[in-house]
């Protein structure tokens, strides 16, 4: 009998010996199987249980096509039931490397990322559902897809944050917005430098975050963790023009931190705090800054099913690189009250406290703010909405200009912002973000007057 599709002449041979090895046929009958009816058969031998049959008929017909991401995920399911998962993880690769259609390469990383997980190989199994959230092209398999990173994201002792930005604003340098230097109302008879005014440009920002919890049990969590932030400047055409002394470097900065912390359960269940260490340091203008070691506390109470209270404290020494006089210390209090509403948004609002003392002049102050934010639970159009608005006052006992201001210095400030997540055309599960924020700063000494517009385009992760 002639073969019976296209495929056949190239398959006719690894076909025929896997089918005699496996049912123990004749090799002359082997030859009237089609491609089609060999992979019908092997997955016959799957459902049976017969992973051996199933595996060899997979290699014939991988002999006729090396290509062929069917016998790959034949492969694949067979090798992990015959306890091979290094074959089978290997299998599962190729599977997803030959996939003809979406559908083929979500189910692929799906299978590859549930053959890691069962090999508490975390991360990889976590990289794999980013590749199925790729193909993932209905809301039933993206959210399986997020159940699923989310149930490894609890199992996997190792956790990466990536967050980037990229800002236009017209006042890159939190500069002033006044030209005239006055004081309490009383000009001075000066002008504010160019380098100390508003210049316009744009904004990079990169955030890396670390974690590696070392031990957990039912009450309790201790985890290592590390930091590195960075903020970097273009100044626009306009900036330079008007402060050629100031450039990029001036106005970079760079963040770098390690800490230890350690989550326990109180008596109510669903209350817990963290205590934490840190210690870092600190660069900008391309040179250090200070060195500093931090304590903190955070305890979170469940007032409802709907409402959590969220306190933190923290104390903060830093030692600078620059003189022994601008050491600090920094003690912050703050409350968060989280409540989520029956409709699915959330509100919170929040209140902290700072203050700073140091032996520098003009660097003790205490300041205060109070937040209020609002997330809608339902996407509006192909986004995700939620805004927010801090008003702020910070007092400085005293503070020297060019000479002592009387009463010192006080800045009240008031800013809003806007923050779009565009869920619908996420890759990988990484989704694209918009957020405008505006406000101002108002102070007794114009200087420190200032406003601000600014655009951040960024990436934020759907799940």
């Amino acid at each position: 009998m002639g073969f019976l599709n296209r495929n056949i002449k190239r398959a006719a041979f690894g076909v025929g010996v896997a089918i005699l090895a496996g049912f123990g046929v004749h090799a002359q009958d082997s030859e009237t199987l089609t491609l089609d009816q060999a992979r019908a058969i092997a997955t016959q031998a799957l459902r049976a249980g017969d992973f051996e049959t199933a595996r060899r008929l997979a290699m014939g017909l991988l002999q006729a096509d090396a290509q062929d991401a069917y016998a790959y995920a034949i492969l694949t399911s067979a090798h992990a039931r015959l306890d091979n998962p290094t074959l089978a993880r290997q299998a599962a690769r190729l599977t997803y490397k030959y996939s003809e259609n979406p559908e083929q390469s979500y189910s692929a990383a799906r299978t590859a990322g549930q053959i890691a997980f069962n090999q508490k190989r975390y991360t990889a199994a976590q990289i794999w559902l980013r590749k199925a959230a790729l193909y993932a092209d209905d809301p039933r398999k993206t959210q399986q897809v997020a159940r699923d990173y989310g149930q490894l994201r609890r199992a996997n002792p190792f956790s990466f944050k990536l967050s980037v930005s990229a800002t236009p604003s017209d006042n890159v340098n939190n500069g002033s917005d006044a030209v005239l230097d006055i004081i309490n109302g009383v000009p001075q008879g000066g002008v504010i430098g160019a380098s100390s005014r508003a210049l316009s440009g744009i904004v990079g920002t990169t955030d890396v975050s670390l974690r590696y919890r070392l031990k957990q049990t039912k009450k309790a969590r201790t985890s290592l963790s590390a930091r590195v932030f960075t903020r970097r400047v273009a100044l626009s055409s306009q900036a330079r023009t008007i402060a050629p002394n100031v450039s990029n470097q001036d106005l970079a900065s760079t963040y770098g931190a390690i800490g230890l912390s350690h989550t326990f359960g109180l008596q109510k269940a669903g209350n817990f705090a963290t205590f934490e260490g840190t210690g870092g340091k600190a660069w900008s203008s391309g040179r250090a800054q200070y060195v500093f070691g931090r304590l903190g506390l955070s305890p979170s109470y469940r007032l409802s099913d709907s409402t959590r209270l969220v306190l933190k404290s923290s104390y903060e020494n830093r030692w600078s690189d620059i003189s022994a006089a601008r050491d600090s210390a920094i003690t912050k209090l703050s409350a968060t009250l989280q409540h989520k509403l029956q409709i699915g948004n959330r509100l919170s609002v929040g209140i902290s406290l700072q203050d700073i003392t140091s032996e520098a002049t003009n660097a003790s102050y205490a300041s205060g703010v109070v937040n209020v934010n609002y997330s809608l639970g339902k996407q509006i159009g192909p986004m995700k909405l939620s805004a927010g608005v801090s008003l702020g006052h910070t007092d400085y006992s005293t503070f020297r200009a060019t000479t002592m201001v009387a009463g010192g210095r006080q800045d009240q400030s008031v800013y809003g912002d806007v923050t779009m997540l565009f869920t619908d055309y996420d890759v990988a599960g990484f989704a694209p973000s918009l957020r405008i924020r505006t406000g101002k700063k108002t102070s007794n000494v114009s200087r420190f007057n200032t406003r601000e517009l600014s655009v951040s385009l960024g990436i934020q992760s759907k799940f």
